[in-house]
């Protein structure tokens, strides 16, 4: 499942990238591959969590234009 993110470049350097819609799902990197490849360790860590406490995942149908 994919999730819009958010890049911001950061003012001494490298970038974070977030996923606004699963709460503190965030990472960040030296470069813009850094931090997106974080972005995925992150968002599958976020994800398996939540199942497995059985909380609902946000439907990305109605986020996406």
């Amino acid at each position: 499942m994919e999730y819009p993110t958010v890049t911001y470049s950061c003012e001494e350097g490298g970038y974070v990238v977030e996923i606004p819609v699963l709460k503190g799902c965030l990472a960040q990197g030296e470069t813009l591959e850094d931090a997106l490849n974080e972005l995925k360790i992150v968002r599958d860590l976020w994800l398996e969590i939540a199942k497995k406490y059985g909380q609902k995942l946000p439907d990305v149908a109605g986020l996406i234009t």
